[in-house]
């Protein structure tokens, strides 16, 4: 690795970031000796920078005693170096069970998205020795060529870009620098020396004996990660290629899924699961999600869970979505003015009336009121418009093929205390007005039920 310099820096910055020059630059300041080096090798580099093109934000997380002094010395070090900070407070506190690191990352992550601004790049100071740490982690968890790929250099962030130009260098060579800078007083933060942190055990009782025997760890372990980031590009491209025969929406095709490899399944339903933001089965969850999918019988319903995500299968389709995309059934709800459109409830989105041309919902239903949107409630029916008796609506509902989580949502208008009509499906006879007279139709629409787009008419 070459010794950290501004100069190095800056090589580094345009290698992963073309416009860096061109772009407002957000420095993640933390305070420590990572984040105040690359704060000050920047200021270095101001003339390169369009005006005003540089600040910092620090994230004031709430833990420690010392937290606002923290936030105080990060206000300090910018006042001198003339750059302006900007001091996000979050509430990091985990809740009971939950990993205190992995909450703190994820309100600190969440904080820095939410202040950056349009097409600004954010640096953080991860450096080589953050990333062998990373890696090994990946690697005693038994992750795949995604997870060993660790940090990346570029990612899309929130409105602008992620980088972490300091990858190429240890954290030796930032002390060095530092020391011939005359840089001192960064903060220490004491939670970094509780052993009882994988990645601080890691680090103070592994690492140094690991750096013993390969003084060069950090840097073979970066072209590894390296390599496994190239790998995982290649097996999301191949996912692509897979997903435009197997992919229908949000929705994967099981009788196309069945003609891949098993390899290039369980490759696609972790990049489709990447696509839609959630989180990634374990192989073990992965497997039985598979097994279910593709063995069980047509009219089966299998659902498997984990980490808030729900997978749902129905007939030929596949769903991958979060669990809060299945709200419980909204309440009986009134509709006082049905010309305005009715909130079901959060997820379940909104019915409203629209004119209709073939038919639907006449003008009399809007004095024969009250109305009301009902939940199912069993053994509901209909009779159908120009045929003799009523349906069964679970009859009706099966017929159409709606899977049963949509069944159980449909919201169904009572007028009067009559059933009126079956979300924008059905419509009583007794309240159907025909073409060429005056007629609305129910549009439910902003559901995030799974699959409601192919479904639900809207």
């Amino acid at each position: 690795m070459d010794a950290f310099s501004p100069t190095a820096l800056w090589s580094a910055l345009t290698a992963l970031e073309d416009g860096s020059g061109e772009r407002r630059l957000c420095v993640a300041l933390s305070g420590g000796l990572d984040s105040t080096v690359l704060l000050e090798a920047l200021c270095r580099l101001r003339e390169r920078l369009p005006a005003d093109g540089l600040r910092g934000i620090h994230v004031h997380h709430g833990l420690h005693a010392d937290a606002d002094d923290w936030a105080a010395h990060c206000q300090a070090l910018c006042g001198r170096l003339g750059v302006p900070l900007q001091v996000v407070r979050v509430d990091a506190r985990p809740a009971p069970g939950e990993s205190p690191e992995a909450k703190a990352r994820g309100v600190r992550y969440a904080a820095l998205a939410e202040a950056l601004a349009p097409g600004e790049v954010l640096l953080t100071a991860h450096h080589a020795d953050d990333q062998l740490e990373t890696a090994l982690i990946q690697l005693l968890r038994g992750a795949g060529v995604a997870g060993l790929a660790a940090m990346p250099t570029s990612a899309r962030f929130g409105p602008g870009l992620h980088l972490r130009p300091l990858l190429g260098f240890t954290r030796a060579e930032l002390a060095a620098w530092a020391a011939a800078e005359g840089l001192s007083g960064w903060i220490r933060d004491p939670a970094n020396e509780e052993l009882r942190y994988a990645r601080n055990h890691l680090r103070s009782e592994v690492l140094p004996a690991l750096r013993a025997h390969w003084p060069g760890a950090a840097a073979a372990v970066g072209r590894s990660a390296r390599h496994c980031a190239e790998a995982s590009r290649l097996l999301d491209e191949l996912a692509a290629l897979d997903a435009a025969n197997c992919v229908t929406g949000n929705a994967v095709r099981v009788s196309a899924l069945r003609g891949l490899s098993p390899a290039r399944q369980r490759n696609l339903l972790r990049w489709q699961a990447r696509r839609l933001g959630l989180a990634v089965p374990d192989e073990r969850r992965l497997a039985t999600l598979l097994a279910q999918a593709l063995e069980a019988a047509p009219d089966a319903q299998p659902q498997v869970e984990w980490a808030e995500v729900v997978a749902l299968r129905h007939g030929d389709r596949l769903w991958l979505a979060p669990a809060a995309a299945l709200p419980a059934p909204a309440g009986d709800l009134d509709w006082p003015n049905p010309r305005q459109p009715l909130e079901l409830g959060t997820g379940l989105g909104t019915v409203a009336l629209v004119p209709s041309e073939h038919g639907g919902l006449g003008e009399a239903g809007f004095k024969a009121g009250p109305w009301r949107v009902v939940a199912r409630r069993g053994g509901e029916r209909l009779e159908l418009p120009g045929r003799p008796g009523t349906r069964a609506l679970k009859k009706l509902l099966q017929e159409a093929g709606l899977p049963p989580w949509i069944r159980g949502r449909l919201p169904l208008l009572e007028i009067g205390g009559k059933l009126a009509a079956a979300g924008d499906r059905w419509v009583d006879a007794a309240f159907w007005a025909p073409p060429g007279k005056a007629a609305w139709r129910l549009e439910w629409t902003g559901s995030r039920l799974p699959g409601h787009e192919l479904f639900v008419v809207g």
